[in-house]
């Protein structure tokens, strides 16, 4: 690990000009390089846990840190997409404005009868584009959307029915009310 230390002689400071990004980077143009720059750390960091420590201590981290992220977000968000309820279409959207919406995916929600609501992702994985991460770190980050249902509205139960990962032709997590 590098050393951290405070240098003990004070040198005179040198003025210079700043850099600045060149001309055309506007601010759309920031936050997608942003978001893509945090989205590729993620992605390294999760590859990363996964060489060293596993697949299932891997997903078991991941799932805690999903958790904590819907604790942490998603009561504001809701407020701020102006999603009223907590029914399986309420709590669905959210995810559809989110993650498609919000982060870049193709999705869609899929009413699929009174009480079931299908939110499917299309590909190309933002996240993982190369796919190469076993499906138990896709279901792990299922554990944001099982905490959500947890904690506003334990009648409406999640599962996966498919998967990218699995091979299948995109990502459908269903969003079922259980009388």
């Amino acid at each position: 690990m590098t050393e951290i230390r405070r240098d003990d002689e004070r040198l005179p400071r040198v003025e210079r000009e700043q850099p600045e990004l060149p001309e055309g980077w506007t601010e759309l143009r920031k936050a997608k390089a942003s978001a893509k720059t945090g989205w590729t750390y993620y992605r390294e960091l999760v590859k990363l846990l996964h060489k060293e420590i596993g697949e299932e201590q891997a997903a078991g981290i991941l799932c805690k840190l999903m958790k904590g992220m819907a604790h942490r977000y998603f009561d504001a968000s809701m407020e701020k997409f102006g999603i009223e309820g907590n029914d399986a279409w309420s709590l669905a959207s959210y995810f559809k404005l989110a993650t498609g919406d919000v982060v870049g995916y193709k999705t869609e929600l899929i009413q699929e009868g009174p009480k079931k609501v299908v939110y499917r992702l299309y590909p190309p994985c933002l996240w993982f584009p190369d796919l190469d991460i076993p499906p138990a770190f896709c279901l792990a980050e299922d554990c944001f959307e099982e905490e959500v249902c947890r904690t506003h509205n334990p009648k409406v139960k999640i599962y996966c029915r498919s998967l990218l990962t699995w091979g299948d032709p995109y990502c459908e997590t269903v969003f079922e009310e259980i009388d």
